[in-house]
């Protein structure tokens, strides 16, 4: 049995060597700010789940 193969994002930089990883900046707390109105004003539309 063989293992699956993941497709994994490189970048190939010009020196030929691969980057292994880039740096992310983390969120600013506006679009943190935001992404919570978002998730709120989603679970608010959403009917409610009648208990079992």
């Amino acid at each position: 049995m063989t293992s699956p193969t993941r497709n994994v994002l490189s970048l190939d930089t010009p020196d030929g060597s691969d980057a292994d990883t880039a740096d992310l900046a983390p969120p600013s707390a506006d679009l943190l700010d935001r992404a919570l109105a978002g998730w709120q004003r989603f679970l608010r539309t959403e009917p409610a789940v009648a208990d079992e």
